[in-house]
């Protein structure tokens, strides 16, 4: 066997990527159709070919900024997607391909890296191979759906330019409108989307006879009844609702490098 060869991905590699990504992420070909299409605005990827043919990917999404009142914006990465197909396990090449990945966001001129871990176990193998701690915490509450307001759904542009106003005086994740049309695909692929209702806003899907808001803004005291009703709204029977805790309350949310991450940055949206 020939060794790995890791390159950034080309065009050539897309339907065998494709195939793994539904393999091991269980996406429709339509959301991974939509993905790539965007890619080239939202970050790039790389690739690892064995014999030739595509095993393995990652991605640095780089369409993202750090925003803090008064300061630059700082361009992040956030790593996404890692995978590698079965009979290419135990190689190394998660290891290899993640760092790849963060490396060119680098080399282009990301400051924040970043991932958002898919399972626990997961931050402590992103600690050791790429240095990356858990950085952010949120707190997840069930509620019973309930109520009747008018959830009204928006188009990417709005909910990006409604969000940036509400958090203009906070420290808070931007996405730039290819990264948030890529939200708003994943939350309707599963029979979501981006809301508002009045002058809050909400990015959520369902999961079975569950909803899950990924984020709600709104006024503070409000959050529960606001996140019932869109429960209702969404046709499900309780909804969960996530939110930005602080360092000592919920659970390991994202990993980034120390330091980077203000505990306060509120960084809902993140792919998952």
């Amino acid at each position: 066997m020939a060794e790995p060869v890791i390159r950034e991905l080309s065009g050539a590699e897309i339907p065998a990527l494709t195939a793994l990504w539904a393999r091991v992420f269980g996406d429709s070909e339509e959301l991974i159709g939509a993905f790539f299409r965007l890619l080239p605005e939202m970050g790039l990827g790389v690739t690892a070919l064995l014999d030739g043919q595509a095993v393995g990917m990652a991605y640095a999404l780089t369409g993202l900024e750090l925003v803090q009142p008064g300061q630059k914006p700082r361009p992040c990465g956030y790593l996404y997607a890692v995978a590698v197909e079965e009979s290419a396990r135990h190689l190394g090449l998660g290891r290899t391909l993640s760092r790849a990945a963060l490396a060119l966001a680098e080399e282009r001129g990301t400051e924040v890296l970043c991932t958002l871990p898919a399972e626990p176990s997961l931050y402590s193998w992103y600690r050791e191979i790429l240095g990356l701690d858990c950085a952010l915490r949120r707190k997840e509450t069930s509620l019973k759906s309930a109520g009747a307001l008018p959830w009204t759904p928006l188009d990417t542009a709005e909910y990006a330019r409604r969000r940036e106003n509400l958090l203009r005086e906070r420290t808070h994740l931007r996405l730039s409108l290819p990264a948030l049309e890529f939200e708003r695909l994943l939350c309707e692929s599963c029979g979501g989307g981006l809301y508002a209702w009045g002058g809050s806003l909400a990015a959520a899907y369902r999961e079975g006879e569950q909803g899950l808001i990924r984020e709600l803004l709104c006024p503070a005291g409000q959050e529960a009844g606001l996140a019932a009703a869109l429960g209702a709204a969404l046709g499900t029977r309780e909804v969960l609702l996530c939110a930005p805790c602080g360092p000592a309350e919920g659970e390991p949310y994202l990993a980034a490098l120390p330091g980077q991450l203000p505990p306060d940055c509120v960084w809902d949206l993140s792919f998952d």
